[in-house]
C-alpha cells in the first residue's frame, strides 16, 4: 500500500469530520457517490485526481487546511477561526 494512498484517506476522513459532515454530505459536496468516500476512507479504492482536487477545494471553502503532500512523517490540520467556531458549535449542540 502506498504512503500517498494512506495520506489521502486520512486527509479525507479528518477533513470530513472537521467540517462536521457525514459521508453522504461530503460526497454531495465533492460530486461523488457516498460509496466513493467510504471506499477512499477505508483504503478499498485509490483516490482519483479529480476527487482529490474536489476535496482540497471543499476543505479550503470550509476553512480547513491540510498539507496532504507534505512531510511523510506528519499530517497537520489547520482550521481557520470560522471553521473552529462551527466545530465548537456542533460539539456543544450534541450535549
Amino acid at each position: 500500500m502506498t504512503e500517498e494512498k494512506v495520506r489521502f484517506a486520512l486527509a479525507m476522513r479528518i477533513a470530513r469530520v472537521a467540517m462536521g459532515m457525514s459521508q453522504q454530505e461530503f460526497a454531495d459536496e465533492l460530486g461523488v457517490a457516498k460509496s466513493t468516500v467510504a471506499r477512499n476512507e477505508t483504503l478499498e479504492m485509490a483516490m482519483r485526481a479529480d476527487t482529490l482536487t474536489a476535496m482540497l477545494r471543499a476543505m479550503r471553502e470550509h476553512g480547513v487546511e491540510m498539507d496532504v503532500l507534505g512531510s511523510p512523517d506528519s499530517l497537520s490540520v489547520k482550521l481557520n477561526e470560522d471553521a473552529l467556531t462551527k466545530a465548537a458549535n456542533r460539539l456543544t449542540k450534541k450535549k
